[in-house]
Protein backbone atom coordinates (compact mmCIF):
# COMPACT_ATOMS: atom_id res chain seq x y z
CA UNK A 1 0.00 0.00 0.00
CA UNK A 2 2.71 2.29 0.75
CA UNK A 3 4.54 1.60 -2.30
CA UNK A 4 1.19 2.09 -3.99
CA UNK A 5 0.76 5.46 -2.44
CA UNK A 6 4.45 6.85 -3.76
CA UNK A 7 3.66 5.62 -7.35
CA UNK A 8 0.55 7.63 -7.08
CA UNK A 9 1.91 10.64 -5.65
CA UNK A 10 4.58 11.09 -8.37
CA UNK A 11 2.42 10.06 -11.74
CA UNK A 12 2.21 13.03 -13.83
CA UNK A 13 0.39 11.12 -17.30
CA UNK A 14 -3.26 12.75 -16.66
CA UNK A 15 -1.84 16.64 -15.47
CA UNK A 16 -1.34 17.63 -19.06
CA UNK A 17 -5.04 16.62 -19.42
CA UNK A 18 -6.60 19.11 -16.73
CA UNK A 19 -4.37 21.94 -17.71
CA UNK A 20 -4.95 21.91 -20.97
CA UNK A 21 -8.74 21.25 -20.57
CA UNK A 22 -8.62 24.09 -17.93
CA UNK A 23 -6.69 26.26 -20.66
CA UNK A 24 -9.20 25.52 -23.25
CA UNK A 25 -11.88 27.98 -21.80
CA UNK A 26 -9.33 31.03 -22.61
CA UNK A 27 -8.46 29.89 -25.04
CA UNK A 28 -12.09 29.16 -26.92
CA UNK A 29 -12.84 32.41 -26.18
CA UNK A 30 -10.49 34.21 -27.48
CA UNK A 31 -10.56 32.56 -30.97
CA UNK A 32 -14.30 32.94 -30.36
CA UNK A 33 -13.41 36.78 -29.99
CA UNK A 34 -11.78 37.35 -32.89
CA UNK A 35 -13.94 35.25 -35.37
CA UNK A 36 -16.79 37.14 -34.28
CA UNK A 37 -15.34 40.34 -34.29
CA UNK A 38 -14.62 39.85 -37.71
CA UNK A 39 -17.77 39.18 -38.13
CA UNK A 40 -19.19 42.22 -36.39
CA UNK A 41 -16.36 44.51 -38.38
CA UNK A 42 -18.13 42.90 -42.16
CA UNK A 43 -21.60 43.75 -40.32
CA UNK A 44 -20.53 47.21 -39.92
CA UNK A 45 -19.18 47.79 -43.47
CA UNK A 46 -22.33 46.37 -44.78
CA UNK A 47 -24.41 48.43 -42.68
CA UNK A 48 -22.27 51.61 -43.13
CA UNK A 49 -23.12 51.37 -47.22
CA UNK A 50 -27.00 51.08 -46.37
CA UNK A 51 -27.17 53.77 -44.33
CA UNK A 52 -25.14 56.04 -46.78
CA UNK A 53 -27.64 55.15 -49.47
CA UNK A 54 -30.88 55.91 -47.35
CA UNK A 55 -29.70 59.50 -46.22
CA UNK A 56 -28.80 60.19 -49.88
CA UNK A 57 -31.99 58.88 -50.81
CA UNK A 58 -34.17 60.98 -47.66
CA UNK A 59 -32.11 64.40 -48.45
CA UNK A 60 -32.91 64.35 -52.76
CA UNK A 61 -36.51 65.53 -54.22
CA UNK A 62 -38.77 68.19 -53.31
CA UNK A 63 -41.50 65.92 -51.46
CA UNK A 64 -42.17 66.35 -47.57
CA UNK A 65 -40.28 64.87 -45.44
CA UNK A 66 -42.55 62.32 -44.38
CA UNK A 67 -42.61 60.93 -48.20
CA UNK A 68 -38.97 60.88 -48.37
CA UNK A 69 -38.42 59.07 -45.26
CA UNK A 70 -40.76 56.60 -46.17
CA UNK A 71 -38.78 56.32 -49.55
CA UNK A 72 -35.27 56.21 -48.04
CA UNK A 73 -36.68 53.30 -45.15
CA UNK A 74 -38.08 50.96 -48.02
CA UNK A 75 -34.63 51.33 -49.44
CA UNK A 76 -32.78 50.67 -46.29
CA UNK A 77 -35.39 47.64 -45.65
CA UNK A 78 -34.39 45.88 -49.16
CA UNK A 79 -30.96 46.41 -48.79
CA UNK A 80 -31.10 45.20 -45.06
CA UNK A 81 -33.02 41.82 -46.08
CA UNK A 82 -29.95 40.78 -48.64
CA UNK A 83 -27.66 40.90 -45.65
CA UNK A 84 -28.69 38.45 -42.77
CA UNK A 85 -32.36 39.17 -42.31
CA UNK A 86 -31.28 40.16 -38.40
CA UNK A 87 -33.49 42.38 -36.18
CA UNK A 88 -32.12 46.02 -36.58
CA UNK A 89 -33.82 49.55 -35.75
CA UNK A 90 -33.49 52.26 -38.24
CA UNK A 91 -34.32 56.16 -37.23
CA UNK A 92 -34.34 58.63 -39.86
CA UNK A 93 -34.70 62.35 -39.62
CA UNK A 94 -34.06 66.07 -40.79
CA UNK A 95 -31.25 67.66 -39.41
CA UNK A 96 -32.75 71.20 -38.59
CA UNK A 97 -31.00 74.81 -38.74
CA UNK A 98 -32.59 78.02 -38.25
CA UNK A 99 -36.14 75.98 -39.26
CA UNK A 100 -34.93 74.95 -42.42
CA UNK A 101 -34.15 71.34 -43.21
CA UNK A 102 -30.36 71.18 -44.25
CA UNK A 103 -29.38 67.41 -44.13
CA UNK A 104 -31.28 63.73 -43.47
CA UNK A 105 -29.60 61.77 -40.46
CA UNK A 106 -29.75 57.66 -40.48
CA UNK A 107 -28.91 55.28 -37.55
CA UNK A 108 -28.98 51.60 -37.98
CA UNK A 109 -28.10 49.45 -34.48
CA UNK A 110 -28.54 46.26 -34.56
CA UNK A 111 -27.61 42.54 -32.27
CA UNK A 112 -24.91 40.61 -34.40
CA UNK A 113 -25.28 36.83 -32.74
CA UNK A 114 -21.86 35.29 -31.60
CA UNK A 115 -20.55 31.53 -32.37
CA UNK A 116 -17.54 30.74 -29.98
CA UNK A 117 -18.10 33.52 -27.66
CA UNK A 118 -21.24 31.71 -26.48
CA UNK A 119 -18.78 29.61 -24.74
CA UNK A 120 -18.19 32.23 -22.09
CA UNK A 121 -21.31 33.50 -22.30
CA UNK A 122 -21.61 36.54 -24.86
CA UNK A 123 -24.33 36.10 -27.10
CA UNK A 124 -24.45 39.40 -29.01
CA UNK A 125 -22.35 41.90 -30.44
CA UNK A 126 -23.51 45.40 -30.47
CA UNK A 127 -23.39 47.22 -33.72
CA UNK A 128 -24.22 50.60 -34.85
CA UNK A 129 -23.34 53.31 -37.83
CA UNK A 130 -24.81 56.96 -38.38
CA UNK A 131 -24.56 58.47 -41.94
CA UNK A 132 -25.46 62.15 -42.81
CA UNK A 133 -26.04 63.65 -46.20
CA UNK A 134 -26.56 67.49 -46.97
CA UNK A 135 -28.61 68.97 -49.03
CA UNK A 136 -26.55 71.29 -50.27
CA UNK A 137 -27.47 74.75 -48.47
CA UNK A 138 -24.13 76.14 -48.55
CA UNK A 139 -23.30 75.54 -52.34
CA UNK A 140 -24.06 77.81 -55.05
CA UNK A 141 -25.59 77.00 -58.15
CA UNK A 142 -27.26 79.00 -61.44
CA UNK A 143 -29.73 77.03 -63.12
CA UNK A 144 -31.50 78.22 -66.44
CA UNK A 145 -34.38 76.52 -67.35
CA UNK A 146 -34.94 76.22 -71.29
CA UNK A 147 -38.55 76.01 -71.83
CA UNK A 148 -40.61 74.94 -74.47
CA UNK A 149 -43.68 77.48 -75.15
CA UNK A 150 -43.89 76.72 -79.00
CA UNK A 151 -48.28 76.49 -80.75
CA UNK A 152 -47.80 72.55 -79.60
CA UNK A 153 -47.42 73.34 -75.87
CA UNK A 154 -51.03 75.30 -75.46
CA UNK A 155 -53.13 74.48 -73.08
CA UNK A 156 -52.73 71.66 -70.49
CA UNK A 157 -49.08 71.29 -71.73
CA UNK A 158 -47.87 74.11 -70.68
CA UNK A 159 -50.23 74.25 -67.46
CA UNK A 160 -48.60 71.37 -66.83
CA UNK A 161 -44.83 72.41 -67.44
CA UNK A 162 -45.68 75.81 -65.49
CA UNK A 163 -46.69 73.73 -62.40
CA UNK A 164 -43.77 71.72 -61.90
CA UNK A 165 -40.93 74.00 -62.95
CA UNK A 166 -42.80 76.46 -60.31
CA UNK A 167 -43.22 73.41 -57.51
CA UNK A 168 -38.53 72.96 -58.18
CA UNK A 169 -38.49 76.69 -57.75
CA UNK A 170 -40.42 76.60 -54.27
CA UNK A 171 -37.76 74.04 -53.09
CA UNK A 172 -34.94 75.46 -53.92
CA UNK A 173 -36.21 78.53 -52.02
CA UNK A 174 -37.19 76.37 -49.03
CA UNK A 175 -33.60 75.04 -49.14
CA UNK A 176 -30.99 77.82 -50.02
CA UNK A 177 -29.50 79.20 -46.83
CA UNK A 178 -27.91 82.78 -48.12
CA UNK A 179 -29.99 84.80 -50.63
CA UNK A 180 -27.87 84.89 -53.05
CA UNK A 181 -27.34 80.99 -53.02
CA UNK A 182 -29.33 80.22 -55.54
CA UNK A 183 -29.81 82.03 -59.14
CA UNK A 184 -32.31 81.20 -61.43
CA UNK A 185 -33.00 82.04 -64.96
CA UNK A 186 -35.78 81.22 -67.67
CA UNK A 187 -35.11 80.85 -71.27
CA UNK A 188 -38.82 80.20 -73.27
CA UNK A 189 -38.20 79.58 -76.57
CA UNK A 190 -39.79 78.34 -79.75
CA UNK A 191 -38.96 79.63 -83.51
CA UNK A 192 -37.06 82.47 -81.69
CA UNK A 193 -36.13 83.57 -78.43
CA UNK A 194 -37.26 86.98 -77.04
CA UNK A 195 -34.62 88.86 -75.31
CA UNK A 196 -36.08 91.43 -74.47
CA UNK A 197 -36.56 94.90 -74.92
CA UNK A 198 -34.08 96.75 -72.49
CA UNK A 199 -30.95 94.71 -74.30
CA UNK A 200 -31.65 96.69 -77.27
CA UNK A 201 -28.75 98.49 -76.76
CA UNK A 202 -26.14 96.26 -75.60
CA UNK A 203 -22.66 95.97 -77.44
CA UNK A 204 -23.41 92.07 -78.77
CA UNK A 205 -27.02 92.69 -80.31
CA UNK A 206 -27.50 94.10 -83.60
CA UNK A 207 -30.62 95.79 -83.90
CA UNK A 208 -31.80 99.03 -86.27
CA UNK A 209 -33.74 101.53 -84.75
CA UNK A 210 -37.49 101.10 -85.11
CA UNK A 211 -38.69 103.40 -88.93
CA UNK A 212 -41.52 103.45 -91.28
CA UNK A 213 -41.01 102.59 -94.53
CA UNK A 214 -41.13 105.65 -97.17
CA UNK A 215 -44.47 106.74 -98.39
CA UNK A 216 -44.62 105.94 -102.02
CA UNK A 217 -47.72 107.97 -103.78
CA UNK A 218 -49.05 106.93 -107.18
CA UNK A 219 -51.50 108.61 -109.43
CA UNK A 220 -53.95 107.15 -112.19
CA UNK A 221 -56.31 108.22 -114.27
CA UNK A 222 -59.53 106.15 -114.43
CA UNK A 223 -63.39 106.63 -115.70
CA UNK A 224 -65.39 108.20 -112.89
CA UNK A 225 -67.83 106.29 -110.88
CA UNK A 226 -71.23 107.75 -110.84
CA UNK A 227 -73.66 104.57 -108.98
CA UNK A 228 -73.56 101.09 -108.86
CA UNK A 229 -76.33 98.39 -109.80
CA UNK A 230 -77.20 95.25 -107.80
CA UNK A 231 -78.88 92.59 -108.14
CA UNK A 232 -80.03 89.51 -106.44
CA UNK A 233 -78.66 85.95 -107.57
CA UNK A 234 -78.74 82.90 -106.29
CA UNK A 235 -75.01 81.80 -105.33
CA UNK A 236 -75.34 77.90 -104.96
CA UNK A 237 -73.94 75.70 -102.21
CA UNK A 238 -70.62 74.84 -101.63
CA UNK A 239 -69.03 71.79 -100.35
CA UNK A 240 -66.86 71.62 -97.77
CA UNK A 241 -63.11 71.61 -98.66
CA UNK A 242 -61.01 70.28 -95.59
CA UNK A 243 -57.01 70.06 -95.56
CA UNK A 244 -54.76 69.25 -93.09
CA UNK A 245 -52.63 71.81 -91.89
CA UNK A 246 -49.91 72.30 -89.53
CA UNK A 247 -48.94 74.02 -86.29
CA UNK A 248 -45.27 73.03 -84.87
CA UNK A 249 -45.42 70.13 -86.60
CA UNK A 250 -48.70 68.65 -85.54
CA UNK A 251 -51.43 67.92 -88.09
CA UNK A 252 -54.87 69.60 -87.45
CA UNK A 253 -57.94 69.36 -89.57
CA UNK A 254 -58.57 73.29 -91.30
CA UNK A 255 -60.40 74.73 -94.52
CA UNK A 256 -63.38 75.62 -95.81
CA UNK A 257 -66.95 74.44 -94.38
CA UNK A 258 -70.01 73.58 -96.59
CA UNK A 259 -71.91 76.41 -97.41
CA UNK A 260 -75.54 76.20 -98.53
CA UNK A 261 -77.17 77.49 -101.68
CA UNK A 262 -78.26 81.42 -100.90
CA UNK A 263 -79.38 84.80 -101.85
CA UNK A 264 -76.86 87.45 -102.39
CA UNK A 265 -76.29 90.53 -103.20
CA UNK A 266 -74.38 90.80 -106.62
CA UNK A 267 -73.43 94.79 -107.21
CA UNK A 268 -71.05 96.60 -110.06
CA UNK A 269 -69.99 99.81 -110.55
CA UNK A 270 -71.34 102.06 -113.21
CA UNK A 271 -68.83 104.49 -114.68
CA UNK A 272 -69.45 108.13 -116.37
CA UNK A 273 -68.07 109.70 -119.10
CA UNK A 274 -65.15 111.95 -117.45
CA UNK A 275 -61.95 110.47 -116.48
CA UNK A 276 -60.61 111.47 -112.63
CA UNK A 277 -57.83 111.41 -111.12
CA UNK A 278 -57.08 108.32 -108.90
CA UNK A 279 -54.42 108.44 -106.23
CA UNK A 280 -52.95 105.70 -103.75
CA UNK A 281 -50.41 105.80 -100.56
CA UNK A 282 -48.16 103.04 -100.39
CA UNK A 283 -45.49 102.30 -97.98
CA UNK A 284 -45.78 104.56 -94.42
CA UNK A 285 -45.51 100.98 -92.15
CA UNK A 286 -43.91 100.78 -88.96
CA UNK A 287 -40.99 98.44 -88.55
CA UNK A 288 -40.45 97.74 -85.29
CA UNK A 289 -38.69 95.22 -83.19
CA UNK A 290 -40.34 93.03 -80.88
CA UNK A 291 -37.36 91.69 -78.54
CA UNK A 292 -36.78 88.65 -81.22
CA UNK A 293 -32.97 87.89 -82.09
CA UNK A 294 -31.84 85.00 -84.84
CA UNK A 295 -28.63 83.13 -85.09
CA UNK A 296 -25.25 84.74 -86.42
CA UNK A 297 -23.62 82.51 -89.35
CA UNK A 298 -22.28 79.08 -89.01
CA UNK A 299 -20.06 78.23 -87.16
CA UNK A 300 -21.19 81.34 -84.30
CA UNK A 301 -24.54 79.93 -83.79
CA UNK A 302 -23.02 76.93 -82.02
CA UNK A 303 -21.26 78.75 -79.45
CA UNK A 304 -20.86 81.10 -76.77
CA UNK A 305 -17.98 83.11 -77.72
CA UNK A 306 -16.83 85.92 -80.71
CA UNK A 307 -19.09 88.40 -80.10
CA UNK A 308 -17.59 91.00 -82.25
CA UNK A 309 -19.59 89.07 -84.46
CA UNK A 310 -22.96 90.58 -83.14
CA UNK A 311 -26.69 88.80 -82.49
CA UNK A 312 -29.10 89.78 -85.17
CA UNK A 313 -32.21 91.36 -84.09
CA UNK A 314 -35.03 90.77 -86.25
CA UNK A 315 -37.40 93.54 -86.82
CA UNK A 316 -41.06 92.84 -86.99
CA UNK A 317 -41.39 88.93 -85.87
CA UNK A 318 -42.98 87.78 -82.94
CA UNK A 319 -41.38 85.71 -81.19
CA UNK A 320 -43.55 85.09 -77.20
CA UNK A 321 -42.70 85.58 -73.73
CA UNK A 322 -39.30 87.12 -73.14
CA UNK A 323 -36.03 85.45 -71.04
CA UNK A 324 -35.64 86.02 -67.61
CA UNK A 325 -32.10 86.61 -66.49
CA UNK A 326 -30.13 85.47 -64.02
CA UNK A 327 -32.11 86.79 -60.45
CA UNK A 328 -31.78 85.04 -56.45
CA UNK A 329 -35.53 86.72 -56.64
CA UNK A 330 -36.87 83.39 -56.85
CA UNK A 331 -40.61 84.59 -56.23
CA UNK A 332 -40.00 86.51 -59.31
CA UNK A 333 -38.49 84.15 -61.73
CA UNK A 334 -41.76 81.56 -60.40
CA UNK A 335 -44.02 84.33 -61.48
CA UNK A 336 -41.69 85.15 -64.68
CA UNK A 337 -42.88 81.12 -65.57
CA UNK A 338 -46.48 81.08 -64.66
CA UNK A 339 -46.82 84.07 -67.31
CA UNK A 340 -45.46 82.56 -70.39
CA UNK A 341 -47.88 82.10 -73.55
CA UNK A 342 -47.22 79.49 -76.52
CA UNK A 343 -45.43 81.57 -80.02
CA UNK A 344 -44.45 79.99 -82.96
CA UNK A 345 -42.81 76.75 -84.18
CA UNK A 346 -39.85 74.49 -82.86
CA UNK A 347 -36.31 75.24 -83.28
CA UNK A 348 -34.48 73.56 -80.25
CA UNK A 349 -30.78 75.30 -80.74
CA UNK A 350 -31.68 78.64 -80.63
CA UNK A 351 -33.12 77.59 -76.77
CA UNK A 352 -30.24 75.70 -75.89
CA UNK A 353 -27.82 78.11 -76.70
CA UNK A 354 -29.50 80.67 -74.70
CA UNK A 355 -29.57 78.61 -71.85
CA UNK A 356 -25.38 78.07 -72.34
CA UNK A 357 -25.18 81.90 -72.39
CA UNK A 358 -27.40 82.85 -68.88
CA UNK A 359 -24.61 79.76 -66.86
CA UNK A 360 -22.09 81.24 -69.02
CA UNK A 361 -19.36 83.70 -66.87
CA UNK A 362 -19.56 85.97 -69.48
CA UNK A 363 -21.17 88.07 -72.14
CA UNK A 364 -23.88 88.58 -73.50
CA UNK A 365 -24.95 87.71 -70.38
CA UNK A 366 -22.60 87.53 -67.52
CA UNK A 367 -23.57 85.10 -64.95
CA UNK A 368 -21.85 85.43 -61.71
CA UNK A 369 -18.02 83.62 -61.62
CA UNK A 370 -16.74 81.33 -59.24
CA UNK A 371 -14.70 82.33 -56.11
CA UNK A 372 -11.86 81.23 -54.27
CA UNK A 373 -13.16 78.73 -51.81
CA UNK A 374 -16.93 78.87 -52.88
CA UNK A 375 -17.47 77.34 -56.63
CA UNK A 376 -20.70 78.17 -58.44
CA UNK A 377 -22.16 75.10 -60.22
CA UNK A 378 -23.92 75.64 -62.99
CA UNK A 379 -27.09 73.56 -64.93
CA UNK A 380 -29.40 73.78 -67.71
CA UNK A 381 -32.69 71.97 -67.20
CA UNK A 382 -34.79 71.94 -71.11
CA UNK A 383 -38.11 70.44 -71.77
CA UNK A 384 -39.42 70.44 -74.70
CA UNK A 385 -42.50 68.09 -76.62
CA UNK A 386 -41.26 67.65 -79.75
CA UNK A 387 -38.71 67.84 -82.88
CA UNK A 388 -36.85 70.44 -84.39
CA UNK A 389 -39.32 71.64 -87.31
CA UNK A 390 -37.70 74.35 -88.72
CA UNK A 391 -33.84 75.58 -89.40
CA UNK A 392 -31.65 78.56 -89.73
CA UNK A 393 -31.89 80.76 -92.92
CA UNK A 394 -29.73 82.70 -91.13
CA UNK A 395 -30.20 85.59 -89.26
CA UNK A 396 -33.96 83.64 -89.32
CA UNK A 397 -35.22 80.54 -88.97
CA UNK A 398 -37.66 79.81 -91.77
CA UNK A 399 -36.59 76.76 -93.19
CA UNK A 400 -38.05 73.61 -93.06
CA UNK A 401 -34.65 71.16 -92.46
CA UNK A 402 -35.14 69.13 -89.54
CA UNK A 403 -31.81 67.33 -90.66
CA UNK A 404 -30.13 70.52 -90.64
CA UNK A 405 -31.68 71.68 -87.07
CA UNK A 406 -31.05 68.31 -85.51
CA UNK A 407 -26.80 68.55 -86.58
CA UNK A 408 -26.33 71.86 -85.53
CA UNK A 409 -27.85 70.75 -82.41
CA UNK A 410 -25.90 68.11 -81.42
CA UNK A 411 -22.57 70.78 -83.03
CA UNK A 412 -23.92 73.33 -79.87
CA UNK A 413 -24.04 70.23 -77.67
CA UNK A 414 -20.19 69.33 -78.05
CA UNK A 415 -19.72 72.66 -77.83
CA UNK A 416 -21.10 73.03 -74.67
CA UNK A 417 -19.36 69.77 -73.17
CA UNK A 418 -15.92 71.31 -74.29
CA UNK A 419 -16.54 74.88 -72.39
CA UNK A 420 -14.86 73.80 -69.23
CA UNK A 421 -15.39 77.41 -67.95
CA UNK A 422 -18.32 77.18 -67.60
CA UNK A 423 -19.06 73.94 -66.69
CA UNK A 424 -22.24 73.23 -67.32
CA UNK A 425 -24.24 70.28 -66.25
CA UNK A 426 -27.45 69.82 -69.18
CA UNK A 427 -30.55 68.02 -67.77
CA UNK A 428 -32.76 67.25 -71.17
CA UNK A 429 -36.33 66.03 -71.19
CA UNK A 430 -38.53 64.58 -73.54
CA UNK A 431 -42.15 65.58 -72.60
CA UNK A 432 -44.64 63.90 -74.64
CA UNK A 433 -42.41 63.16 -77.46
CA UNK A 434 -43.05 60.78 -80.14
CA UNK A 435 -40.06 61.28 -82.24
CA UNK A 436 -37.08 58.86 -81.41
CA UNK A 437 -34.60 61.45 -83.12
CA UNK A 438 -35.26 63.97 -80.86
CA UNK A 439 -35.07 61.90 -77.82
CA UNK A 440 -31.93 60.46 -79.05
CA UNK A 441 -30.03 63.66 -79.33
CA UNK A 442 -31.43 64.90 -76.03
CA UNK A 443 -29.84 61.77 -74.51
CA UNK A 444 -26.45 62.27 -76.23
CA UNK A 445 -26.72 66.18 -75.23
CA UNK A 446 -27.06 65.41 -71.71
CA UNK A 447 -24.25 62.49 -71.56
CA UNK A 448 -21.62 64.60 -72.95
CA UNK A 449 -21.96 66.87 -70.30
CA UNK A 450 -22.59 64.53 -67.24
CA UNK A 451 -26.08 65.43 -66.78
CA UNK A 452 -29.26 62.86 -67.34
CA UNK A 453 -31.94 62.30 -69.98
CA UNK A 454 -35.82 61.75 -69.22
CA UNK A 455 -38.56 60.35 -71.12
CA UNK A 456 -41.61 61.94 -69.60
CA UNK A 457 -44.50 60.31 -71.56
CA UNK A 458 -47.21 62.22 -69.23
CA UNK A 459 -47.51 65.12 -66.36
CA UNK A 460 -46.65 62.78 -63.63
CA UNK A 461 -43.36 61.73 -65.32
CA UNK A 462 -42.62 65.17 -66.08
CA UNK A 463 -42.92 65.74 -62.56
CA UNK A 464 -41.12 62.23 -61.12
CA UNK A 465 -38.04 63.89 -63.72
CA UNK A 466 -38.27 67.65 -61.93
CA UNK A 467 -38.01 65.91 -58.44
CA UNK A 468 -34.96 64.03 -59.87
CA UNK A 469 -33.23 67.24 -60.97
CA UNK A 470 -34.02 69.04 -58.52
CA UNK A 471 -32.41 66.14 -55.97
CA UNK A 472 -29.31 66.17 -58.31
CA UNK A 473 -28.96 70.13 -58.43
CA UNK A 474 -29.15 70.14 -54.49
CA UNK A 475 -25.68 68.92 -54.59
CA UNK A 476 -26.37 65.91 -52.08
CA UNK A 477 -22.84 64.55 -50.35
CA UNK A 478 -22.38 62.67 -47.60
CA UNK A 479 -20.65 64.31 -44.83
CA UNK A 480 -20.92 61.49 -41.54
Amino acid sequence: MLTFCRRFLHDRKGGVAIALALAMVPLLGAAGAAIDYGRSIDMRTKMQKVADIAALKAAQGNEPFETRRRSALALLESEMHELVGLNYQPIIVPIMEDDREVAVGVTISTAVPTTLMRLVGITTVDVAVESRAENGRNERFDVAFVLDTTGSMAGSRLDTLKRVTADLIDDFAARRGEADQVRVSVIPFGQYVNVGLGNRTQPWLDVPADHRTPVTRTCRMVQEVVGRQCQRVLRPAQPARPRTCYDDGRAYQCGSAAQPARWVNQCTNIRGPNMVEQCRNRGGAWVRWNGCVGSRAHPDDTRDSNYGVRIPGLMNVGCGSPILEPTNNLPAAKSHIMSLTTNGETYIPAGLLWGWRAVSPHAPIAARGSEAGSRVRRYIVLVTDGQNTRSPTYPAHTGSDTARANAIMRTTCRNLAADTETDATLFTIAFEVSDTSVKEILEECSTLTGGAFYDAANGSALREAMQEIGGQIGVLRLTQ
